[in-house]
Order: C-alpha cells, then sequence, then structure tokens
C-alpha cells in the first residue's frame, strides 16, 4: 500500500444561474399571475403541484423531488388558518413571499387530482407519481382550460409531446415544462398569449415554432439543457424578455438581432460553443448580468462597455487574449469573472470599477498588473492570481490589500515576500504562497498575527523562523516539499493548530514542543529524514491523522497509545523499524494501519501477510493490557 498524501487547496470560485433561474423565475411568475398565488412548497415536497389562478387551486401529481426549481414557502397567514375540510387543508396553496402581490378577496376552490391506481385522492404526505400517460396531460389540460388556470406545472413528468390541446389553456401566464423528454414545441402555444413564464429547461429542444412571437406578454425563457444549435430566430421578436437562459446547448453564435432584446436584464449564454459576440451586445444597456463563460471567446467586442448597468459580467473559462481598453466605463461591475483564459495584461481602466470586492484572474499568463490597480479597487476582499506568471507581488504597496482578507498567489514565481507588505492588511486570514521560488520568510512574519490559513508548500525555504509563534490563530501550517531541516521550538507556541503538514522536506529531529500542540488533527510527516518520534507525542489527544512513511524510524515511542482518537496510522516504507509497541492496541478506534515494507521481525509473517486488521489483533493478543 502506497501512501499520496498532497494537502493544499487553491481558492476557485466558479459561477452558476441555476440559482439565479430559481429566484428570477420565482419573482417573474408571482408577479405574472395577478392575483393567483403560487404553488405551495410543502405540496411540492411530496410529490404534488398546486396550480392557482384567481379563485381556484388546481393539484397535478409531479416529481416528489424537494429542490424544486420554482417553489414558493408558505406564509405565516396560512399556518395559522383554522381546521378546513380535508381535502382544502390537504392542497391549500401557499402564498408568495413578493409583497406587491394583491390579497385574495374570497376563499380559493380547490381541486384535487385522483392518483390512477386509486379512488381515493391521494393524501399528501405520501409521494405521488409522476404523470406518465399523455391521457394525464391531457386531463391536466382540459381542467386548464375549464377552471381558467393561470399556473401550470407538468415538469419531470416524462413527457414527448404537448398536445395541441394546450392552445385552450389561454388564461395561464406560467407555464413549468422542465425536465421532460420534449423533442418539439407545437404551434398551438403562439394561442397563449397571456404567458409570461415559459420553462423549458433540460428537455431535447431542438427549435422553436414562430408562432411562440404571438407571447408578447412573455418575460422569463428558460432554455437551458437542450440540444440548440442556434438561437431560435423567434427569440429575436420576444421583445418584453427580461430574462433569457440559453446556458449548455451547441449555440455556435448569436444573430445581430439580438439588440432588439433591449429590455433584458440576464442573459445566460454559459456552456456553449459560441466563439464571437458581436457589437450588437452593446445594444442590451439594461442588461445587469452577463454570463458567456465556458465558451471560445477570443476576443471582445468594444460595445460591450455599452453595457454600462452590469454588475456581473462572467467570461471564465474561455480564450480571451485582450481586454476592451474601456472596460473601465462598467463602473457597476461588482463582480468580473476572468480565470482561466489567456490575458497576459489587464487594462488599467479597470480601476474605476471601484465596487468589485473580488479580483480573480487565475490561470491566464500575467506578469504583473497596473500600477496601482489593487490599491484603487478598494471594495476587495479576495484576490486571486494564482496560475499566472507573476515574478514579484504587485505594485502597489501595503495599499492594495488594506480590507483583503484571502490572498492566493499559488503557481506563479514570486521569490521574495517583500518587508511590511502586509503591514495594512489588518483583515488577512488566508494567505497561499504554495508553488512559488521563496527562500525565505520576511522579517516581519511574526505581524501576521491574524493569520488563520499559511500556504508555503512546494517552495525552496530553509528555515522557518522563531517568530512564527505570534501566530496565535494559525489553525492550518502547509509547509511540504520544501528544504527545512528542522522546526524551532516555538511551534509550540501554535495552540490553535490543527493541521500541521511537513511531507517531504529534511527533518531529522521534532522539538518535544511539538506534544504541546493540543488540538492538532493531522501531522503529516512522510518523506524526512526522522528517527524517532519525540515521546510528547502521545500529549496529542485530538490526533485523528498520523503520517510517518519513508523516514528512517527504529521505532515508535510507547506513548502512542495514548492517541486515543488516532483513526490513520502510515508507518509505511521505514526500513529500520523492526517493530511495533504492544501500546499501539490501545488506540481502539484505529481504523487503518499501513506498515508496508517495514521489517517488522517480531510479528509473525503469517501475521503481517494477514493485513493490518490482523496485526493490530496480534498486538493485543500479546499485550499485557489485553485484559483491560
Amino acid at each position: 500500500m502506497n501512501l499520496c498524501s498532497s494537502v493544499g487547496a487553491t481558492a476557485s470560485s466558479t459561477s452558476s444561474d441555476d440559482a439565479q433561474a430559481q429566484q428570477t423565475t420565482g419573482r417573474e411568475g408571482s408577479r405574472a399571475g395577478g392575483s393567483e398565488q403560487p404553488r405551495s412548497s410543502a405540496a411540492s415536497a411530496v410529490g404534488l403541484t398546486t396550480h392557482c389562478f384567481g379563485t381556484t387551486a388546481f393539484t397535478v401529481p409531479c416529481s416528489s423531488s424537494t429542490d424544486h426549481q420554482y417553489s414558493s414557502q408558505p406564509s405565516q397567514q396560512q399556518q395559522r388558518q383554522p381546521q378546513q375540510p380535508q381535502q382544502q387543508q390537504r392542497i391549500n396553496s401557499s402564498s408568495s413571499n413578493n409583497n406587491d402581490m394583491p390579497p385574495e378577496t374570497t376563499r380559493p376552490k380547490v381541486v384535487t387530482v385522483k392518483h390512477p391506481e386509486s379512488n381515493k385522492p391521494k393524501p399528501t404526505t405520501k409521494k405521488t407519481k409522476p404523470i406518465q400517460a399523455d391521457q394525464d396531460v391531457i386531463k391536466a389540460l382540459q381542467r386548464c382550460r375549464d377552471e381558467g388556470i393561470k399556473r401550470l406545472d407538468l415538469s419531470k413528468s416524462s413527457i414527448t409531446v404537448i398536445p395541441p390541446a394546450v392552445k385552450d389553456c389561454i388564461h395561464l401566464t406560467e407555464l413549468y415544462l422542465y425536465s421532460n423528454k420534449i423533442g418539439q414545441l407545437p404551434s398551438e402555444i403562439g394561442y397563449l398569449v397571456n404567458l409570461k413564464t415559459l420553462a423549458l429547461n433540460e428537455n431535447s429542444l431542438t427549435s422553436l415554432p414562430d408562432t411562440l412571437q404571438n407571447c408578447k406578454l412573455l418575460k422569463v425563457l428558460d432554455l437551458r439543457h437542450n440540444k440548440l444549435a442556434e438561437i431560435p430566430p423567434v427569440i429575436y421578436k420576444l421583445r418584453s424578455l427580461t430574462t433569457l437562459y440559453l446556458r449548455f446547448n451547441r449555440i455556435i453564435a448569436m444573430a445581430a438581432d439580438i439588440r432588439n432584446l433591449t429590455n433584458l436584464t440576464m442573459l445566460s449564454l454559459r456552456e456553449n460553443k459560441i466563439r464571437e459576440l458581436g457589437p450588437a451586445i452593446g445594444a442590451l444597456t439594461n442588461l445587469t448580468t452577463l454570463d458567456i463563460s465556458h465558451n471560445h471567446l477570443e476576443h471582445l467586442p468594444a460595445e460591450i462597455c455599452n453595457c454600462v448597468n452590469l454588475s456581473s459580467l462572467d467570461l471564465q473559462h474561455n480564450e480571451l487574449l485582450d481586454i476592451p481598453e474601456n472596460i473601465g466605463n462598467l463602473t457597476n461591475l461588482v463582480r468580473l469573472g476572468l480565470r482561466y483564459n489567456r490575458l497576459t495584461n489587464i487594462p488599467s481602466s479597470l480601476k474605476n470599477c471601484k465596487n468589485m470586492d473580488e479580483f480573480n484572474v487565475e490561470g491566464n499568463g500575467i506578469t504583473q498588473l497596473p500600477d496601482g490597480l489593487l490599491a484603487a479597487l478598494s471594495a476587495l476582499t479576495t484576490i486571486t492570481l494564482s496560475r499566472n506568471a507573476f515574478a514579484s507581488f504587485p505594485t502597489g504597496g501595503p495599499a492594495q490589500f488594506t480590507n483583503v482578507y484571502s490572498i492566493n498567489l499559488e503557481h506563479n514565481r514570486i521569490d521574495k515576500i517583500p518587508y511590511g507588505i502586509f503591514s495594512r492588511a489588518k483583515d488577512l486570514t488566508k494567505l497561499n504562497m504554495k508553488e512559488n521560488a521563496l527562500t525565505a520568510l520576511p522579517l516581519d512574519v511574526g505581524t501576521w498575527v491574524n493569520m488563520v490559513e499559511l500556504n508555503l508548500a512546494t517552495n525552496a525555504l530553509q528555515k522557518l523562523p522563531d517568530d512564527i509563534m505570534n501566530l496565535q490563530n494559525l489553525e492550518i501550517l502547509i509547509l511540504s516539499n520544501n528544504m527545512l531541516k528542522k522546526i524551532p521550538n516555538s511551534i509550540g507556541q501554535l495552540r490553535k493548530l490543527r493541521i500541521l503538514d511537513l511531507e517531504e522536506n529534511r527533518i531529522e529531529i521534532l522539538p518535544n514542543e511539538i506534544g504541546l500542540l493540543h488540538e492538532l488533527k493531522r501531522l503529516i510527516l512522510q518523506t524526512n529524514q526522522i528517527q524517532m518520534l519525540p515521546r510528547s507525542i502521545g500529549h496529542l489527544s485530538n490526533l485523528t491523522y498520523l503520517s510517518v512513511s519513508e523516514n528512517n524510524l527504529q521505532f515508535l515511542p510507547e506513548e502512542i497509545g495514548s492517541l486515543e482518537n488516532l483513526e490513520n496510522l502510515y508507518i509505511n516504507q521505514n526500513p529500520c523499524l523492526e517493530r511495533l509497541p504492544h501500546e499501539l492496541a490501545l488506540c481502539q478506534n484505529l481504523k487503518y494501519l499501513n506498515i508496508e515494507k517495514c521489517p517488522l521481525s517480531t510479528i509473525p509473517p503469517e501475521i503481517q501477510a494477514g493485513g493490518p486488521s490482523l496485526v493490530l489483533q496480534w498486538l493485543k493478543m500479546h499485550s499485557p493490557y489485553r485484559q483491560m
């Protein structure tokens, strides 16, 4: 059994429009319905969907998933309602969280759909099966027609075809058909002239009927996870659209007619195959969120800087070679996603975007930032410059880190941390300098008193300064893959330390003070030159993981039996380790023991061949503590 241990994490951020879809669609839906109430989340959780309209509620069996995308929470007023007849009490629709909904003036009529296999109404306390048969869909549409339903949810129902009878549901303002197997929509969809929300995500659509243009009130259109090779031309005629989701399709381009959708505030084209974003995008001046991440863009049109209301612009995981010089026009930007592109520089005009709270350019080829850029972005709290080509810290001095609590410079070429660079960073709690060229730490390292996580792995550090003892809030210290020969005695002052990683150094001996780290849970010492562990290691009562593999251990101290919480012990590949202490049998929580390639002469070969569990059993049987 070989142990491969690597500790350290790279901060990364990914954007997703799923959460926004949930919030936006629910919000638009409640506004669209006038006096109707949205479907009860309680009903949704048990497999029923309530469709409300004026004074009537209609329930259709649907998925029992509790993470429904468009569900709402029941109001306190409904929870206080007096006892009602059984069916009404069971299916009462919930009220929306929106404050702009008019109050109901009459008690809604309630209709309970009977389950096909039963003559009794399906109780809401039990899960129901999704609609499977075409006749169930037809029945739902008939009730929708007869009772003037405004909200209909047929999602997650294995539907393959929408019957033409949908044209009779002219009162509908919200129609949810997501997570089905629909290949095309009928042209009759154009009769739904009052429709404001249409959710078609997670189907197999390759096009949309031209008659959809009759739905002139449509505001929210969700087409995520379909098979569209282009943006259907009819979409460009839906001028009332405010929210358009096209994520995860096969779209390769966006027509100039996109300029018609001037009411759009949210546009998601994430995870498509788009190589060019035309200048027409600049006409969408009401956009607040634009997600075009995970495509194949190499350049952005300068006109994108006309979208001055943008607060979130996600461009990560493209092939961008540059950013428009006037990107600074987007002064409302809070989030700019530039991770994993091919950028080599950042425009200095970005200094104008003073509302940004995160700066992340991970995975590019940037060698330096414009002078004073980070200092100008005074609202920044996290800075991620990892996986670039920085040879030194960004210019701008201590002022650039005033309000920052997390800095990630992993995988660059930095050989020095400037003295005093963090003198104003009173909130700095996390610093990742993994995979750089550091040979020493600055003399003022002891002033980083609020540091909680410090990752200095894979550098060329030869010494750890005594001042490390001042980092009293430190919980994670990663020093793996350096050139350390010893650890200072002052390490014992880090009383909050939970993880200490010293893997792959040149350490020969550990200080006794390591036993003072009573909060330590993981101690990684593999691939060093350690001959013995200090007896004080028995004081690490919270230790759950100990790796001392690939060293020169000759024995384990008896005190190791005091590690009552130890679960994983790696002592493999210690060529001089010939015996194990019987006290090891006292580690009753030990779940994994790796003794591979250790010449344990005191333990019979057949016992060793039986694996770690048999070795522990043998130790127990031959231990003076076997009666305990």
